[in-house]
């Protein structure tokens, strides 16, 4: 069985401090580590090892950054490059990004600012290959024409993006605390946009029997450990309390392990943002018979039995939840993800006393389980 790929990073910078600080901060996270002292050993390293990811450093000696950058996108043009430097300027920055750079981190930098940038990166990296793919595959004109969209849209949302970050982190000069604010409000609505499109085309691979890799046995409570983990990092989190509870031994389940990351980050991030500050999130997982249980359980202000029947059809916002950002597509990939694996998704809510979501997935060697893969086996479906 193949298993899931491991995702390389290669960091290219003079500095072993730098390196070294990089692999330590990024190998806990799940990445595979590569790193490179100069360009020309980072290129070797680049047609070598096939990265999904690079880190290079603006000055480096025998090559700088920015044409060891044209170098990684000749080899690879939707190789994700993040240019970091201590020689942080306006003109530095604008410079990187017409090399293709997909963003920009100043020295010094912070843990969590490095494991933000690689994820976002990856992310990028993976729709960017899932477009590619369908591009030159023999995928339906509607799905491909749904790729082609969103890539239009993305694209130009991610430059965007990128500019803001520039001007907020001061490159363009000081900024009054009134454009401040109003240029950290248009990156938010462009961080909204951007999710949106991922969400978008998530939910139409699903729809379309599309967008789950290949199955095997997968500890799901590591996974929901690894969602939990990463949502504590997000600076949005820092308003509430998030507590995990996993059972001793809640099983195993036979599945896509990125689809159920989907999943629970999902969950996890809806309950997140409709938590009022100083208020609990709670992240169970437990055995309930043949079945793995989630639970995400927040203390949010409830749903009315009103918009109750509608929380899962797609782009639907609750009239108490307008104020809160959204896509209204979150619930709908959690239920379209659970279905595809036979399992099924409650909710418990009550009026200014939160919500709870339970999802319930069959375990690796229970008879429905069993059921399942002999009908898909019957069809000659493969993944």
């Amino acid at each position: 069985m193949r298993q899931e790929r491991t995702p390389k990073v290669l960091v290219v910078d003079d500095e072993e401090w730098m390196r070294d600080a990089c692999v330590e901060i990024l190998q806990p996270e799940g990445f595979e580590v590569l790193t490179a002292a100069d360009g020309p050993a980072g290129l070797d390293l680049l047609r070598r090892c096939s990265p999904d990811l690079i880190l290079v450093d603006l000055k480096l000696p025998g090559m700088d950054g920015l044409a060891y950058l044209g170098s990684v996108k000749a080899f690879d043009p939707d190789l994700v490059a993040i240019m970091i430097t201590g020689y942080a300027t306006l003109e530095v920055a604008v410079e990187a990004m017409k090399a293709g750079a997909y963003d920009f981190l100043p020295k010094p930098f912070k843990p969590a600012d490095l494991r933000g940038v690689a994820r976002r990166g990856l992310e990028h990296r993976a729709a960017a290959l899932r477009f590619s793919a369908l591009l030159h595959g023999e995928a339906p004109p509607a799905e491909l024409h749904l790729a082609m969209l969103a890539h239009r849209f993305k694209a130009p949302l991610v430059a965007m993006r990128q500019c803001v970050c520039v001007v907020l982190q001061g490159y363009a000069g000081d900024l009054s605390p009134r454009a401040r604010g109003m240029i950290e409000l248009v990156a938010q609505r462009t961080d909204q946009m951007i999710r949106f499109v991922d969400d978008w085309l998530t939910l139409s691979r699903l729809q379309q029997g599309k967008g789950i890799k290949e199955e095997r046995e997968v500890d799901f409570a590591a996974i929901v450990k690894d969602v939990a983990e990463r949502a504590k990092q997000d600076p949005s989190a820092e308003k509430v309390r998030l507590e995990v509870r996993v059972a001793r031994d809640p099983g195993t389940i036979r599945a896509d392990p990125s689809s159920l990351d989907e999943l629970v980050g999902n969950l996890v991030d809806n309950a997140v943002r409709y938590t009022p500050a100083g208020g609990t999130v709670t992240v169970e997982v437990d055995s309930k018979e043949d079945e793995v249980a989630l639970t995400v359980r927040d203390t949010g202000p409830g749903i009315s039995p009103e918009d109750l029947e509608h929380i899962f059809e797609p782009f639907y916002r609750g009239q108490a939840q307008k104020n809160i950002p959204g896509t209204g597509l979150g619930l709908p990939i959690v239920k379209r993800i659970a279905e595809r694996y036979s399992g099924r998704v409650e909710v418990e809510t009550a009026l200014g006393k939160g919500s709870a979501f339970r999802v319930f997935l069959p375990r690796t060697g229970s008879k429905e389980l069993e059921e399942k893969l002999a009908v898909h086996g019957a069809r000659g479906d493969s993944r």
